[in-house]
């Protein structure tokens, strides 16, 4: 029986864990557990299992767990990335990433005795500098990622389908059009943009269903004009039953390689409610980086 190095974010699980080690335990899955309490520490656990051989690797925690310990395996292993095997066990205040690539707990349970695996494919960010960041579960772009930086202030973590509503109204209280030079796969496209979704996932926000076209084996993306602020309001529902895609000022597409370029301010991004840095950009679709399970 494999044994699974259990990660544990204590900071926004604090409640869950023994939950999650009992349906470990319950069903005979061996794990190493390691609790921690910030990025240092997810990086030293994660280095010290990396070289002593182990590749199977399970978060407890929510997106943001599962943002950081994507990103850290990715680094960390390198060349080697394809031989880890990556679960997740939700807990936390934004569980998009399980929205989409969750499994039932029924099947987990065997899934992760059996190691029933899948091809776990992510969205590259690079920057000119040379910088790399990985979206796990989807890169966003203008307005959304202007909420993220918002909500990164809060003093006390709150569920993303509570606070993200309140973050997107005190965003559209600032100016919040962008103009951009976006190029999809050699096709360009120029003018002022309000917002900007690409990923494998379909969700973020804490369910906002704004990709439901991705695929796969095919990243969605989502390019929305802007708008006034009573239809942005209006369309609010349209944002969680996913049809938002239908918006006429809405483009929907599938791509390989995306170019963003601003034309004057800078276009803030983020990656599964993290926030990331500012365009130019370079996004890839990368294909069967790790195993996840399913």
């Amino acid at each position: 029986m494999p044994t699974w190095c259990l990660i544990v974010n204590r900071i926004t699980c604090k409640k869950g864990l023994k939950k999650w080690t009992a349906f470990l335990d319950e069903n005979g899955i061996t794990y190493t557990l390691n609790q921690t309490k910030s990025l240092a520490a997810v990086q030293s656990v994660i280095e010290a299992s990396f070289t002593s051989g182990n590749r199977r690797f399970l978060f407890v925690g929510g997106d943001g767990t599962v943002h950081h310990g994507g990103n850290i395996l990715l680094k960390v292993a390198g060349n080697a990335s394809r031989e880890i095997i990556m679960g997740v066990l939700p807990c936390g205040t934004g569980n998009d990433w399980v929205r989409t690539f969750g499994v039932d707990k029924n099947k987990l349970a065997i899934g992760l005795k059996e190691e029933y695996t899948a091809p776990m494919n992510v969205v590259k960010a690079t920057w000119p500098d040379g910088r790399v960041h990985y979206g796990i579960n989807m890169v966003g772009g203008a307005l959304d990622a202007s909420v993220v930086r918002l909500l990164k202030r809060a003093p006390i973590k709150i569920p993303s389908y509570i606070i993200y509503p309140y973050g997107l109204f005190r965003a559209l209280l600032k100016p919040h059009t962008w103009k951009a030079k976006i190029t999809v796969d050699g096709h360009e496209q120029q003018g002022k943009w309000l917002t900007i979704q690409a990923g494998f996932g379909k969700y973020c926000g804490g369910g906002m269903h704004v990709l439901p076209h991705a695929r796969e084996d095919s990243p969605g993306l989502l390019l929305m004009k802007p708008k006034n602020l009573i239809r942005i309001l209006m369309s609010t529902p349209q944002i969680y039953n996913g049809k938002i895609i239908h918006d006429k000022r809405a483009s929907t597409h599938h791509f390989t390689n995306i170019e963003i370029e601003h034309e004057d301010k800078p276009i803030p991004l983020e990656a599964d409610g993290e926030f990331m840095g500012y365009t130019p950009v370079r996004l890839e679709a990368k294909f069967d980086v790790m195993q996840r399970i399913v």
